[in-house]
Parts: structure tokens; C-alpha cells; sequence
């Protein structure tokens, strides 16, 4: 069980509605969900349960959250293999269960997927894909990159690649550390 109970539909305020409204019928209601947004009760599920706690914030979040999914030049492949490198690195149970579920749902294959949670090396053929998994795994152990790995980033992703790629790693890192302390599990472990 989260630390903090899930907010019902029922309980919401003008401001929280905005947020839950965006969330739940929004551009994401018109894409394949691999995982559910709201449980049972219609509560927010995920880290989005947070986000009503403070409505400025969790709009500011929603806002950002739809920008990482659908305002990027990086492909849906490029932002799962992003994402699960945060999951891997953090060890972040709520990250890795919702993309292993959207890693497929993205084109990677479930032995990509598996080799991503596992920190290994999934053997990607395309060259855009190798340094986009590169530069974040290096984000992550150490904060920045060498002019090497900036060049070669720059060369392949464009700068404006480069800057998404940041963008997700500190994204999804945040909300790595959020999800952790306010124990946030996947629903198998909730049970």
C-alpha cells in the first residue's frame, strides 16, 4: 500500500479535476494504454496520485508528462529505451513493471525490454538507439558527458535529441525518487 491513500474521483476539487480530466480523458485516452491510469475506484494510480496533492505542481506535471510523450522528436523505441535505463538504474519497481508493459508497446522486443531492466546490453542494431542508451546509462552514473560522448550525442540525436534525452533522464528520475518515497508498487505487489 502508498504511503498516501489514493484520492477518489468523488473527493477531487476544481483544480485536482483539471488535473485528473487531463490524465484520464485526455491525449492519453486516445492512445493504447499498456497499463492502467486509475484503479478500480477511478483513483490516479502510478505517481499521478501525488500530483493532486499540490494542483499548481500536478498540472505543471501533467503538462510536462504530455510533453515527454507526444511533443518529442525522439521516437517512442528511443523514450522506452530512456525510460528503462532510469528504472534499471534507480531499481524503481512502479517504472520497471509500467515499461516493461510499454517497452512492446513501443516496438522493443520483450529480450530488449529484459536486457534493459537488467542493465545489460540489448544489441541494438540501430545506431541512434545504441547512443541514446549510452548517453543516458552515462547521465545516470555520473551527472554529465565528456565532449566525446557530447559530440557523438550531437552528431546522431541533433542537439535538440540530446536536450529530450536529459529531459526524460531527470524526468523519469524524479519520478523514480517520488514513486520510492511514497512507496508506490506496481499492482501485483499491492495486492
Amino acid at each position: 500500500m502508498s504511503r498516501i491513500a489514493p484520492i477518489g474521483p468523488d473527493e477531487l476539487d476544481a483544480r485536482q479535476w483539471r488535473i485528473y480530466d487531463a490524465l484520464v480523458n485526455g491525449r492519453r485516452a486516445a492512445q493504447p494504454r499498456p497499463f492502467p491510469i486509475v484503479d478500480e475506484q477511478g483513483a490516479l494510480t502510478g505517481p499521478c496520485n501525488a500530483w493532486l496533492l499540490n494542483s499548481a505542481i500536478g498540472s505543471a506535471f501533467e503538462q510536462l508528462g504530455a510533453a515527454v510523450r507526444f511533443e518529442i522528436s525522439l521516437t517512442a523505441r528511443e523514450r522506452e529505451i530512456t525510460i528503462l535505463s532510469v528504472a534499471q538504474h534507480r531499481d524503481s519497481p512502479y517504472e520497471l513493471y509500467a515499461h516493461r508493459l510499454a517497452g512492446p508497446a513501443a516496438g522493443l522486443s520483450e529480450q530488449q525490454v529484459e536486457a534493459l531492466c537488467a542493465g545489460e546490453d540489448p544489441g541494438f542494431a540501430d545506431e541512434r538507439e545504441r547512443v541514446v542508451l549510452d548517453t543516458a546509462r552515462l547521465l545516470l552514473r555520473t551527472g554529465a558527458l565528456d565532449d566525446a560522448a557530447y559530440q557523438r550525442a550531437v552528431e546522431t540525436l541533433g542537439t535538440p535529441g540530446l536536450f529530450e534525452v536529459t529531459v526524460i533522464v531527470g524526468w523519469y528520475n524524479h519520478l523514480a525518487t517520488q514513486l520510492a518515497v511514497f512507496d508506490v508498487r506496481p499492482p501485483a505487489e499491492t495486492a
